[in-house]
């Protein structure tokens, strides 16, 4: 496997116990359109959680342990979706989950093509729609949400109020055209986060903290670009699809719509 390399993570606290870890996926694949990969470590009384591994560039248990108040405290990995990008580093975990729909992918290794080899790291535990993950005077609720990724799920955490919705919206470059991708799904999402009553959501990339009336602004966007009704460009490292510019935000779709 490639190297890790230390001081590879910008880290940021967001709140009491959470902090966000942004992995530079743009010095590496800059064809992406994507600056950061979002983590984020959320620690409570008994356990922390990672909210998904990155790209497995960076020493990332070192990294956790620096930030953790108890550097040997069980930590789980969590999951948003199986995509390369996010189980990177799953493998140095022994505590690993994600949805049903996804578990089999992560029995796969394979090679990223500029990145590295992405090892095998099989879940030892499933998530499920409304499943609960005791920190220790704080919970993680688990909702499915599908869109991005057919086994998609996002994380509410009780204490911080903060919605981990992985790459269901971000304030950036949203990756809706791929194989996995499924529109009616997203739109189905899109519209639960704008009505989570969240106090954030927290996106897997770019800017880790947003409003949760940023997901109303991606799905009435996602309806014009439809339409027909948006200013779009080749999106040329993946032919086929187009890049729908809307200000804050981009999204890319199949050209066949």
């Amino acid at each position: 496997m490639q190297s890790e390399q230390s001081n590879w993570f910008t880290t940021c606290e967001l709140a009491p116990g959470v902090w966000a870890l942004q992995d530079p996926i743009g010095r590496v694949v800059p064809e992406y359109d994507v600056q950061s990969v979002n983590l984020y470590l959320i620690e409570g009384a008994d356990r922390a959680a990672l909210i998904d591994a990155g790209m497995g560039l960076g020493d990332l248990p070192a990294a956790c342990r620096a930030l953790l108040s108890t550097p040997d405290k069980p930590l789980m990995a969590l999951c948003t979706h199986s995509h390369w990008d996010h189980i990177g580093s799953l493998h140095h975990f022994t505590d690993r989950r994600i949805h049903a729909i996804e578990a089999d992918r992560l029995s796969e290794s394979y090679d990223v093509e500029n990145v590295g080899h992405m090892e095998a790291a099989p879940p030892t535990a499933l998530l499920a729609e409304g499943d609960t993950l005791d920190l220790g005077g704080r919970t993680l609720t688990v909702w499915h949400t599908p869109g991005h990724s057919p086994g998609h799920v996002s994380f509410l955490d009780s204490t911080s109020g903060y919605l981990f919705c992985g790459d269901t919206c971000y304030a950036g470059t949203l990756w809706s055209q791929t194989e996995d991708a499924n529109l009616d799904d997203w739109r189905r999402s899109l519209g639960r986060l704008a009505g989570n009553g969240a106090r954030a959501i927290c996106g897997g990339h770019e800017e880790p903290v947003q409003e949760p009336a940023l997901a109303a602004r991606v799905l009435a966007a996602l309806d014009q670009a439809l339409a027909g009704h948006s200013q779009h460009t080749p999106f040329t490292f993946d032919p086929g699809s187009s890049k729908h510019t809307f200000g804050e935000f981009s999204i890319l779709l199949r050209d066949n719509g």
